[in-house]
């Protein structure tokens, strides 16, 4: 992706492997964009195949999840997004499929396995023993998710891909969008929202009370440990040149987050 700037504006240009891949954002932002209140880019036409070109959203930032405004707000355009199945049929589209996440996390922990040298180098053995540990309980005993009420979901709700510009905020990136039940996104949402709550469970149902039904059906899917698999991963595959930078600021967020691990567990099993 990069920013074009023209006479008329300034614009981002993103080219994507395959015009289907490009269809399917079109797709998406078309559908969304003909909502009252769009919170999403409009897209800019045109005539060149895989290209998705869209106005730059100038003088915005990316949201941070330790603000409680920010967090509101993403809560509140997830809910706005999941809530168009009942004028969108989703179901329908040629471009979004179901979405098996029970399946991706159990790929991912065996992947995190095969990698245990690695991470113990840098956390010690104990410490790699945990992280496996809390991903085999909570797979042993998550519950599979209903396929009834399917939606988009939009598959990636790190904080930068929501954008925000004089409290007007925008959802972007809608690259690894799917179909799937609107309970599955919000557990991966509550996994990047906890840790900047320093896990504090009590302070994230003050501000979202409306969660705690899906927390206390799907607790084993909150206590999966997604965040610290996906980012060892990220870690292992980074070239040497950038590898330990990153891991130097990793290893204090994996510490941070085993230790409060039973206290989360046992919090979750009290709801």
């Amino acid at each position: 992706m990069w920013k074009w700037k023209k006479e008329d504006g300034i614009f981002s240009v993103k080219k994507y492997a395959s015009q289907e891949q490009a269809a399917k954002i079109g797709y998406i932002h078309d559908e969304l964009s003909a909502l009252k209140k769009p919170f999403v880019l409009p897209i800019i036409p045109t005539t060149q195949k895989g290209y998705i070109i869209q106005p730059w959203f100038e003088n915005s930032r990316a949201v941070s999840y330790k603000d409680k405004k920010d967090r509101l707000a993403t809560y509140t355009l997830l809910k706005r997004m999941h809530g168009t199945r009942r004028k969108i049929e989703w179901e329908k589209s040629p471009f979004l499929y179901p979405f098996n996440l029970i399946s991706k996390w159990q790929a991912r922990y065996f992947k995190v396995s095969e990698i245990v040298p690695f991470i113990e180098s840098y956390i010690g053995y104990n410490q790699t023993k945990l992280l496996l540990h809390y991903g085999e309980i909570a797979l042993s005993e998550i519950r599979p998710f209903s396929l009834k009420n399917l939606t988009l979901l939009h598959g990636d709700v790190v904080h930068h891909n929501f954008l925000v510009r004089d409290d007007t905020y925008k959802m972007i990136d809608f690259d690894l969008a799917v179909l799937g039940p609107k309970e599955m996104e919000f557990i991966l949402w509550i996994h990047r929202v906890l840790p900047e709550m320093d896990y504090n469970i009590e302070l994230f149902l003050n501000e979202f009370p409306e969660l705690e039904k899906i927390m206390s059906k799907y607790k084993e899917a909150i206590m999966y440990p997604n965040e610290l698999y996906r980012e060892w991963l990220y870690a292992f595959a980074l070239p040497e040149e950038r590898k330990q930078k990153f891991i130097n600021q990793l290893i204090p967020y994996t510490n941070k987050a085993l230790t409060n691990w039973p206290i989360l567990c046992y919090n979750l099993s009290q709801l």
